[in-house]
């Protein structure tokens, strides 16, 4: 009798809990329930059964408090790893640090299709969430303390884990040879959000499905993506244009865009002779401010840098509780790179453009060249894509944005390896390719 009374009591008290959490939960954004996920055929086709009954939940409970009470400083440590910023942060870490140690992939962009199908994962997370609006575990037994300050938002399915599912296995299928250690921090990723208390068990293995489910739509995709095109051999023989023993990254104009309509959408117009950009190049005096330009964006401007600046932007707007909105700029911003990348190859290839120490060969810049045609500029052009879409997200800090990008553009006439009509043509072209994928997005997503 002891019993039942006891299980009523329990059931009341869960069932006035959840009421009152409802209530808290209604402060919380979900307007991403009705937002349209970006690559996925058949999204509705995505969904979970219901979360445990009461008796299951109370018996997850114990795990969890049993979780939190047998936490050691090493998986506090990962907690607090995980924890920092959104869901996405740490995997737009590790990616580009793949990447790096496997730099025959960079052509292909992956951190484009890992976040596509981070964002696309977490729409369809949030769809979920609605329509179920389960409490959090200290929601439900007020005597839990979590480890960390627990999200707003309703607890099933995990977001955390729908983004390490999702990361983990279209990282494992561009890294094969990584993809145990990847699925392992995915893993962890996951069980640092029962150990702080604020998952249960059944919310990280709902969200594990949705990100698994999501990313093998993603990687079929990704197969497709042109990559497996091989270059036919036809080198230029116009002296007046660019030569080099291989034309790196030629292939890309074959590849598929993710938004653009066509590889030659923002193709620009043919380049002039160069004779007076030569000319200004050669009478340029260096500075010690312009060398320290050239050689700092020597090393940075590329995705892994603009990825950071919208990092901070998000920290700088405390975003980390919202993670669609930041799955969402991830998302945009590294599809504009993938897309970017596509069309500036086009250009150049199509082009040919001459670096200036080809153009007059007694001429000396301050920088290696680039293994590929000057025009136009990709730093620079990518430069302004980042500046355009950042720009949409955080229209206050636009000036900031495109100082940036001037300045990463600017860099490169001052190490001596761009004409400023590279620069000027590639900062015009990046901007209407940012500003037309940004904008495409959001009307998508309509």
């Amino acid at each position: 009798m002891k019993k039942i009374l006891l299980s009523i009591v329990v059931t009341i008290t869960t069932l006035a809990a959840m009421a009152q959490t409802d209530k808290q939960h209604q402060t919380a954004n979900y307007e991403a329930a009705n937002w349209k996920t970006w690559l996925l055929d058949n999204p509705e086709k995505i969904m979970l059964s219901p979360p445990p009954s009461l008796n299951q939940t109370k018996a997850e409970l114990k795990s969890v408090r049993q979780a939190i009470e047998n936490v050691d400083e090493k998986q506090l440590a990962e907690i607090k790893y995980w924890n920092a910023g959104a869901p996405a942060y740490r995997w737009n870490q590790i990616t580009p640090e793949l990447i790096g140690q496997s730099p025959g992939t960079m052509l292909r962009i992956p951190t484009a299709w890992v976040n596509i199908a981070i964002y696309d994962a977490t729409i369809i997370a949030w769809k979920e969430k609605i329509k179920y609006k389960r409490a959090r575990p200290n929601e439900i037994d007020a005597a839990l303390k979590p480890v960390i300050n627990v999200p707003l938002t309703y607890s099933y399915p995990c977001e955390h884990s729908v983004t390490a599912a999702a990361a983990a296995n279209v990282l494992a299928y561009f890294f094969p040879e990584k993809a145990d250690s990847i699925m392992q921090l995915a893993h962890a990723a996951s069980q640092s959000r029962i150990d702080a208390g604020v998952q249960f068990p059944s919310d990280v293995a709902a969200g594990w499905e949705i990100g698994e489910q999501v990313a093998k739509e993603i990687i079929e995709k990704a197969k497709n993506d042109g990559s497996a095109g091989v270059w036919d051999g036809t080198m230029n023989t116009d002296p007046k244009k660019w030569k080099g023993a291989y034309p790196v990254g030629i292939t890309l104009a074959s590849f598929m865009p993710v938004v653009l309509n066509s590889p030659d959408q923002f193709r620009p117009a043919a380049p002039p002779d160069f004779k007076d950009d030569m000319k200004e190049l050669k009478e340029f005096e260096q500075t010690f401010a312009s060398s320290s330009s050239a050689y700092y964006w020597a090393n940075h401007g590329g995705f892994d840098y603009w990825s950071d600046v919208a990092a901070l932007k998000m920290f700088e707007y405390r975003m980390s509780d919202d993670a669609p909105a930041v799955a969402r700029i991830y998302a945009v911003l590294h599809t504009a790179f993938h897309d970017a990348a596509i069309a500036i190859m086009d250009a150049k290839y199509t082009y040919w453009g001459i670096r200036p120490d080809q153009y007059d060969t007694t001429y000396a810049p301050l920088i290696s060249t680039p293994p590929f045609p000057g025009y136009p500029s990709g730093h620079a052009a990518g430069a302004a894509t980042t500046s355009a879409v950042l720009a949409y997200f955080f229209p206050a800090d636009a000036q900031e944005f495109r100082e940036l990008a001037q300045e990463c553009a600017d860099s490169r006439f001052y190490g001596g390896i761009h004409f400023r009509t590279d620069n000027e043509t590639g900062l015009r072209m990046g901007e209407a390719l940012g500003k037309y994928i940004v904008e495409r997005w959001m009307k998508e997503e309509e």
